[in-house]
């Protein structure tokens, strides 16, 4: 058995996944591929039981969630379906809107917009900040929509890819 952080975060993290997907009992059991008798032991506010290690892994992956914060260790619920391509395509959208936006600082300027530790006056780590912060919103909607954006999440990034490979003279 799996030490749980704490029972209760757990206990609490089942209920969430469970309403958050809108799923019954018996649903939720059948999508993790455990019992439903098993899953509603775990889910008891008292006297759960603690489920061991190959049923919070069916839980995890069934859910798609983290085994980490399944269990109460991570306060970030990553999906296990969100690939390195979701967070390059991610990375990539923060690159590109970061660019434009230095394009259209320097249209309405005469000289340069670059200044020792700024960038059209505001300071290089309040830039960098909010980055950050877009590409963790750009995260989240990837986690949300990922079967939303199927095919074309990988399409976006076979042409990503392709066009780098012609940048450098790869293909």
């Amino acid at each position: 058995m799996i030490d749980v952080a704490r029972p209760s975060e757990l206990v609490h993290r089942l209920h969430r996944l469970r309403v958050d997907n809108g799923l019954t009992i018996q649903e939720m059991a059948e999508r993790c591929g455990i019992p439903k008798s098993s899953l509603e032991s775990y889910m008891r506010t008292e006297g759960a039981r603690k489920p061991g290690l190959d049923a919070l892994v069916a839980i995890s992956d069934g859910m798609r969630v983290s085994l980490d914060w399944l269990v109460g260790r991570a306060a970030d619920n990553f999906d296990a379906e969100a690939t390195k391509k979701d967070f390059a395509l991610a990375c990539f959208n923060v690159v590109q809107s970061l660019i434009d936006w230095m394009r259209a600082q320097q249209s309405e300027h005469d000289t340069s917009i670059f200044d020792a530790g700024t960038v059209a006056g505001i300071p290089d780590p309040e830039i960098a900040a909010k980055s950050m912060l877009i590409f963790v919103a750009m995260t989240e909607r990837f986690k949300r929509n990922s079967r939303a954006y199927g095919a074309d999440r990988a399409a976006l990034y076979d042409d990503l890819q392709a066009h780098l490979d012609r940048e450098k003279g790869t293909k």
